[in-house]
């Protein structure tokens, strides 16, 4: 099948699957895998559940979901891709996963681990304070880096708990019955055991190149002002087919990261000015005032 322009989506998230080439996994796809307009991609899902199963924890969704039989079963906090040999995949897709695992930071070296240098992540979030998550304080990397430290393959009742009563679905009247099979149903639904905003998250990125050694280059990043009403950010990782030093490769990330941010927020910006003289109440006569002026200028200059 060839792709054509209008395949493409025009939209930041869209673009960013530019970098996809090759072979490769999306990992937990959900009922919403991660559209691939460009050509010369294929693509396997990494999941735990088979549809049906998937269709049984989520029972809210809108009629008609379905959920993409996955290639390869795998509970990714006991197994990681442990499925995957080392340096044999060209992209790795992680939408709106990270949040979900017990132990992140493990999960970013299995996949530092699986791509071939020279491939590429391709990772989206949700920013805390534009989702359910706002009531909730970020996940601290200290956090992370015990949970990593001791190899944590099991949700904690107490992030559950967190998650439950801050997003405002803990029902006191529950017995602890009810209290247990909660925490069962949504540790097999996976729930947002981390959060973060997009500035809180640069630092895990950091810390996986400069303490674990990931060489990544930062290709692109969209951030939640560049979408407006987003609530999700973005960003490409290569893994560097160069090995450098962890300090700098973590600084190479820091500066890019900061770098695309700002872009985005004068973008952002701007589009705001703009919205803001289009509000004007003399703003349209100005505009007709400019387009007459330009149809003059056209005129005269074909004479």
């Amino acid at each position: 099948m060839t792709s054509t322009l209008a395949d493409v989506s025009p939209t930041p998230r869209g673009l960013l699957t530019r970098f996809l080439s090759g072979t490769g996994v999306e990992l937990g796809p959900g009922h919403h895998p991660m559209p691939i307009p460009f050509p010369g991609v294929s693509v396997r899902y990494v999941d735990r559940w088979q549809p049906e199963e998937n269709l049984a924890l989520f029972t809210n969704l809108e009629s008609g979901a379905s959920f993409p039989k996955p290639d390869i079963v795998a509970n990714l906090d006991v197994d990681r891709l442990s499925a995957i040999a080392g340096e044999t995949q060209d992209f790795v897709i992680a939408s709106h996963l990270l949040e979900h695992l017990a132990d992140p930071l493990t999960q970013l070296g299995d996949i530092h681990r699986v791509l071939k240098p020279g491939g590429v992540v391709l990772v989206f979030l949700p920013d805390r304070r534009h989702t359910f998550d706002r009531k909730r304080s970020a996940t601290p990397l200290a956090h992370l880096i015990a949970e990593h430290r001791d190899r944590v393959t099991v949700v904690s009742d107490e992030h559950i708990e967190d998650y439950l009563r801050k997003t405002d679905v803990w029902d006191p009247s529950w017995t602890p019955e009810q209290q247990r099979e909660q925490f069962e149903l949504n540790r097999q639904r996976s729930i947002h055991v981390h959060c973060w905003s997009e500035d809180e998250f640069l630092p895990v990125i950091e810390y996986t190149a400069a303490e674990m050694g990931m060489q990544w280059e930062l290709l692109d990043a969209v951030f939640v002002e560049d979408v407006p009403g987003g609530f999700e950010f973005g960003f490409v990782l290569r893994r560097s087919p160069v090995t450098a030093d962890p300090t700098v490769v973590a600084q190479h990330l820091r500066l890019s990261w900061h770098l695309l941010a700002s872009k985005s927020r004068q973008h952002a910006e701007a589009e705001r000015q703009i919205a803001r003289l289009r509000a004007l109440p003399g703003f349209p006569v100005v505009q007709r005032a400019w387009r007459m002026q330009r149809r003059v200028r056209q005129t005269l200059a074909k004479r």
